[in-house]
């Protein structure tokens, strides 16, 4: 059975026999049916042990549609893959293996805030969640509350207050110095020097400002059928000054019509192959777009042969006033921007080392 939930198309799983076993067939189904339409995402797991009795792994048991959507989980993984297949990290995250059988095996329930941004099986677990596990039977019941908005938004708040403290500050005391230095000499005519700081500050106030403005209204969506293949020729377009001054290439892959908002996708694509070329490495920027189907989604990707992006930025380069570099110049509002416009859109935003150097800058779209 196949339903729509939040832009996704989601297969459901099939029975599960240890439910069935557990509550009985009417009383897994009531199960099931109670927690179709819950808000959060739950799921089953069911303990697997090894020959001496011990818990050496779970099996997927039941996701409900909100786990299968938010997490992108086909309906082959439930038979695919053990919890620690699909998601290996967990043998040396901070115990969290240990915690699942510590409450597997005393019936005490487990309450914690966790961050994800990992492959999960043929899925992808992204998001802060308030994760609660409980026994259920001899397994476990894991109950996800989805913050990552909030924690989103109170970061932002923080780095906002940060940009008005420093950021936007700079500026507006250097126009104000640049004034009073105006003032005391009424009787000169302005040096170009000073009048070329003032309209440098000026920008820098006027860039911040625009930036803040675009992100907060990136999220508005007009959706219409869009050809992917036109709307990253007209980037091309866009940016052709800078590609003819960087001697960079486009080279453009077979791509999808989707439904979206053209100019909005349009501006996630002119930030990406933008940076492309502004983060250049020796070689002359060679930008790659194409995409592949996934399921009920399209994964587009920007692969270009720069600089790259380091590990430990790739989950942090998409927060609001981050950069990958702390030389670079820029507002930290562009990628940020990209993100905002493609959850919009149901979809989600990452960032993966190319093979043989550069990014790649990959997102989803629903079919």
């Amino acid at each position: 059975m196949v339903e729509r939930v939040s832009h996704i198309e989601v297969e459901r799983w099939g029975a599960d026999p240890r439910l069935e076993a557990l509550l009985g067939v009417r009383g897994a189904a009531g199960f099931r049916g109670l927690l179709e339409g819950f808000p959060d995402a739950v799921g089953v797991l069911w303990p697997l042990r090894d020959g001496d009795g011990r818990i050496a792994d779970f099996a997927l048991g039941y996701g409900n549609p909100v786990m299968l959507r938010r997490f992108r989980l086909p309906a082959a993984t439930r038979d695919r893959y053990t919890l620690l297949a699909a998601l290996p990290r967990m043998r040396g995250d901070g115990g969290a293996f240990r915690e699942y059988v510590s409450v597997c095996e005393t019936g005490r329930p487990s309450i914690r805030e966790i961050v994800y941004d990992t492959p999960f099986g043929d899925g992808y677990m992204l998001g802060t969640f308030i994760q609660r596990v409980a026994r259920l039977g001899d397994g476990l019941l894991i109950v996800m509350t989805d913050v990552t908005e909030q924690r989103r938004t109170e970061a932002e708040l923080r780095n906002f207050a940060d940009l008005v403290a420093h950021d936007l500050r700079e500026p507006v005391t250097a126009i104000g110095h640049l004034v009073g230095l105006l003032e005391r000499r009424t009787d000169e005519p302005p040096a170009p020097e000073v009048l070329g700081l003032l309209r440098a500050s000026a920008e820098r106030a006027h860039e911040l400002i625009d930036g803040v403005l675009e992100y907060a209204r990136a999220g508005e969506l007009r959706s219409e059928p869009v050809d992917l293949g036109g709307l990253v020729a007209q980037v091309g377009e866009d940016l052709g000054p800078r590609f003819e001054q960087a001697a960079a290439t486009l080279e453009i892959g077979d791509l999808p019509e989707v439904e979206g908002d053209p100019r909005q996708l349009r501006r996630v694509l002119q930030n990406l192959v933008g940076n492309a070329v502004k983060f250049r490495g020796e070689e002359p920027p060679r930008v790659e777009i194409l995409a592949r189907r996934r399921h009920a989604e399209w994964v587009v990707v920007v692969r270009d042969n720069g600089v790259g992006v380091d590990p430990d930025q790739g989950g942090r380069i998409f927060d609001m006033f981050s950069r990958g570099r702390s030389d670079a110049d820029g507002t930290g509002i562009g990628l940020a921007v990209c993100r905002r416009v493609i959850e919009a859109h149901g979809g989600h935003i990452w960032v993966e080392a190319a093979d043989g150097g550069g990014s790649e800058f990959c997102f989803t779209l629903p079919d």
